[in-house]
């Protein structure tokens, strides 16, 4: 018996070690892209997401596509996009009917600096709205409401047609106008733009970084005060260009940190993880050894399903090769995932972006970027995870969520307490990023329990719901339109 179970392990432990977690999709082939991003985006208001690439492709010609996953293959969708180098792209609710609408900006393939958006009928199909918003070069777009009137602003960077380093701020009226804010940003480009609450004042914030119209590296946040109305932070975070930013609540101590990436002030590539102390003052984690990288992708994702949120990070290092880095969260601490690397290609001006494509409860990612042989290409990646690494009892435990999809954002929980291991149970909700969004607990009463949940605080798009009972746990994905 001894030596039955002695190889059980040793089987375990083989199969933990060498199971690939991401396997390339090689059935789809999609045109590389390099100086620009590759965003999922739900189109046509179903389950599935779109794939919207733009940049320079292959030959370095201004290119933009729009791809559909259908069931193992991903094809070309017959819509019109002006192709973009030099591009960003935004997501937004334009027309509030639920589906995704996007803006592109950057230089046409007239090498005009400009920007375009898209607003979908919510079949698939899409109109092009005029906008009066700027195009850049190696600039940025971020959308997200600033002032809290429940409509969608804009942040853009970039270098501008007289070559001078812009960050602008564009708030949206109610008959669907952008008009230009004044803001103390910095213009600056081969940035990122980062919008979190530093400060747990429940006002989205600004973390800005990039080459500057100083010529140097620089990094600043800018504290919101819920109008829009910015004030530059006296937190201290490294100064970099060609940079990528994120922020989220990875250690779970309810506020939200920082991974940044780029050229720091001595032109080095430079990787850190700063964590925040409730109060938007942010602290170097130096527990986690991370890989220096710049001109890169940065991400947290909860990639393993275990219910916290891990590390992804591409760029190039100081030999100019590049790289794609896993780091797995468990209880805070980060260690290098070599497994989850296996198979992924390293890349650097590069762009990664995350959702279950597959529609299998984890979540794969695209990327796209130059290679070790500096070519442009852009993968999707599979994720072959299959269950939470906490144990699954979803086949003895009966629960049921409805409606599902919902559209007022309320859904009942049903189900059997008797099933049931903890006397206080609870409910977390992830969003298709991996960040918790939501947290509540349950006591057990006996019988059959029905609970409601007001998501009302969340926005439109596919979550998945964590029911956690001791140290067991069931998953759900959730709809809310």
């Amino acid at each position: 018996m001894k030596k039955l179970f002695i190889l059980i392990a040793f089987i375990t432990i083989l199969q933990s070690t060498y199971s690939q977690q991401f396997t390339e999709n090689t059935e789809i082939n999609l045109t590389g892209i390099l100086y620009g991003e590759a965003k999922w985006i739900n189109i046509d208001n179903t389950d599935k997401e779109e794939l919207l690439l733009s940049g320079y492709d292959t030959n370095y010609e201004a290119f933009s596509a729009l791809y559909s996953y259908q069931s193992g293959s991903i094809g070309l969708l017959p819509i019109t996009i002006e192709p973009y180098y030099f591009s960003s792209i935004g997501k937004l609710d334009y027309n509030n009917d639920g589906v995704s609408d996007f803006i592109i900006i950057g230089y046409n393939s007239y090498d005009e600096g400009a920007s375009t958006l898209y607003v979908s009928d919510g079949n698939g199909s899409y109109t092009i709205q005029d906008i009066d918003i700027q195009g850049t070069t190696n600039g940025k777009i971020k959308i997200e409401d600033l002032n809290n009137d429940g409509l969608d602003d804009i942040i853009i960077t970039g270098s501008d047609a007289n070559y001078d380093n812009i960050a602008k701020l564009y708030l949206q009226n109610v008959e669907g106008d952008f008009i230009e804010s004044t803001a103390p940003f910095f213009g600056s480009t081969y940035s990122s733009i980062t919008t979190f609450d530093a400060n747990n004042d429940g006002n989205i914030d600004v973390l800005l970084t990039g080459f500057s119209s100083s010529y140097i590296p620089e990094s600043k946040l800018y504290l919101n005060d819920g109008t829009a109305i910015f004030t530059e932070s006296t937190a201290v975070l490294a100064d970099v260009y060609f940079s990528t930013s994120s922020a989220a609540d990875y250690d779970n101590d309810g506020d939200i940190d920082i991974l940044i990436s780029g050229f720091n002030s001595s032109y080095a590539p430079y990787t850190v993880l700063y964590n925040n102390d409730e109060h938007g003052n942010f602290t170097e984690n130096t527990t986690v050894t991370l890989e220096q990288l710049y001109w890169g992708a940065s991400n947290f994702v909860d990639y393993d399903n275990d219910g916290d949120l891990d590390l992804f990070l591409s760029g190039a290092d100081s030999n100019t090769v590049p790289h794609a880095k896993f780091y797995k969260n468990t209880n805070g601490i980060l260690y290098e995932d070599t497994n989850a690397e296996i198979g992924i290609y390293g890349t650097y001006v590069s762009s990664a972006d995350w959702t279950d494509y597959d529609d299998d409860g984890d979540l794969d990612f695209v990327l796209s970027g130059l290679n070790s042989d500096n070519e442009p290409i852009t993968k999707v990646y599979t994720n072959q995870q299959e269950s939470l690494s906490i144990e699954d009892f979803a086949n003895t435990t009966q629960l049921s969520i409805y409606p599902n999809p919902t559209t007022d954002k309320t859904v009942n929980l049903v189900y059997d307490e008797e099933q049931l291991t903890a006397s206080i149970n609870t409910i977390k909700i992830y969003s298709s990023t991996g960040q918790k969004v939501y947290q509540t607990s349950l006591n057990t009463n006996s019988g059959f329990y029905n609970k409601s949940l007001d998501l009302s605080s969340l926005a439109s798009g596919i979550y998945v719901l964590q029911f956690t009972s001791g140290n067991n746990s069931v998953t759900k994905k959730l709809v809310l339109k």
